[in-house]
């Protein structure tokens, strides 16, 4: 079973020192939850007003399967709430499946991107981002072990503990443990810490560099399969640029789950589309994804409606011929063949929302002005802005992480004070 320590879950019988061809097996797995039928029945039940069994059988997984093999780039793709932050539950352990097993290959380390893991105070980014070494740092410990056994030993115990210490070498130069520092700082460059500071207390972090923190921790470990849920979030197009040709570098294997397309695109080669509680497999990209089931869908509609046109035939034979003595034998014959037909069945179509958003009142043709408007807070943020905003139209505001843009948007709306300047705001303004 794997165990969890930080964003690492490492088997009990330690690393891997061979290639596994098969990382990870899932076989049958299913998930039940109960839910509610109806979104009334959810609010009876939490005002106590009933005490009538709202609940039903309702499934998150049903029956899948799929291997994961070293060097596999593999992404999952899926509307929201179609079960795919269940299913990397199940992987690591966090869920259990109701049906089926979760198998790993013997002595697979496996890295996953946990947002909630605890970062101690007092440590910085840099003593957090080194801990992803530590493993190592035993390793070490033990290959100096050796190496003192080895004064001692005799032909056949040497001939063994040269074996030993080249293994324990061999995975200590695979995984930069001569280059830690090297790899800290090339990593905090790249996700955009060292402008932070790599001394900085973790403590004073927000919640998108703490997600940056323990993304690049997880990638200097190096496991022999990441699993990835939305890395790219909170990380800037260069960061995001620069996690590609990473990913794209990486010789072992990954899942990923992601709704940004141009990044699927760059780094997967099998794509596992999760819909209706099942698992499909697609090799290639996200592009070649959307060419093959679209090409898929078409066939089975066309399937489908053949042979609903086939049923109607039959069944409309079926009731013309019954009855007569002359015909009843061909008319049975036809039951027996709907009886025994496979029907095709087409999933439900989802649901597609809708947003319409009304004025509260139409506010005047401008909606504010700044004067000179300087934002921050113990130091200035910008130089004196003045820009003004006119009804209708629509802004993209753009920049790298930390730089001022809640801040601006906050100073815009009178949530905060500026530093100096001001800003006028337009009638009826909501």
């Amino acid at each position: 079973s794997l165990v969890g320590s930080g964003d690492v879950y490492k088997r009990q019988d330690g690393m891997s020192t061979e290639n596994t061809e098969t990382v990870i097996s899932i076989n049958h797995v299913s998930k039940v939850y109960k839910l509610f039928e109806k979104p009334m029945d959810r609010l009876k039940e939490s005002l106590s007003l009933t005490h009538k069994n709202y609940h039903t059988d309702h499934f998150a997984l049903e029956d899948i399967s799929l291997e994961v093999h070293k060097g596999e780039c593999v992404g999952i793709i899926g509307t929201n709430g179609s079960g795919k932050s269940t299913f990397m539950n199940i992987i690591t352990g966090r869920l259990q499946p109701d049906e089926g097993k979760v198998e790993w290959s013997k002595n697979v380390r496996a890295g996953y991107q946990d947002q909630h893991t605890a970062l101690e105070k007092g440590m910085t980014i840099r003593q957090v981002l080194t801990s992803a070494f530590d493993f190592l740092l035993d390793m070490e410990q033990e290959l100096n072990g050796i190496y003192e056994k080895m004064g001692e030993a005799d032909e056949d115990t040497m001939q063994q503990l040269m074996e030993d210490a080249g293994t324990l070498q061999e995975l200590l130069t695979a995984h930069d443990f001569y280059m830690i520092d090297s790899k800290v700082e090339e990593v905090g460059r790249a996700l955009g810490l060292s402008e932070i500071g790599l001394d900085k207390d973790v403590s004073e972090l927000s919640g998108g560099q703490r997600t940056k923190v323990l993304l690049g921790k997880l990638l200097l470990e190096k496991p022999d399969i990441l699993l990835l849920d939305e890395p790219t979030n909170y990380l800037d197009v260069s960061h995001i640029e620069w996690l590609k040709r990473y990913l794209n570098d990486y010789e072992n294997a990954f899942i990923l789950i992601s709704h940004d397309i141009p990044f699927l695109n760059s780094v997967v080669n099998l794509i596992y589309h999760m819909d209706n509680q099942q698992l499909t497999r697609y090799v290639g990209d996200y592009d070649k994804f959307q060419e093959v089931y679209a090409m898929k869908k078409a066939q089975l509609e066309a399937a489908y409606n053949k042979q609903q046109k086939e049923i109607a035939d039959l069944k409309d034979f079926v009731a013309r011929n019954k009855a007569r003595v002359s015909t009843r034998n061909m008319a049975m014959s036809r039951q027996k063949k709907l009886d025994k037909m496979d029907v095709i069945e087409l999933a439900a179509e989802k649901p597609k929302p809708e947003f319409k958003f009304r004025y509260g009142r139409t506010p005047g043709k401008m909606l504010f002005e700044t004067h000179d408007l300087v934002i921050g807070y113990d130091e200035p943020l910008s130089k004196p802005l003045n820009f003004t905003m006119e009804r209708g139209q629509k802004i993209a505001l753009v920049g790298t992480n930390g730089i001022g843009k809640t801040t601006l948007l906050r100073s815009l709306l009178g949530l905060i004070k500026p530093l100096s300047g001001s800003v006028e705001q337009g009638e009826n303004l909501e």
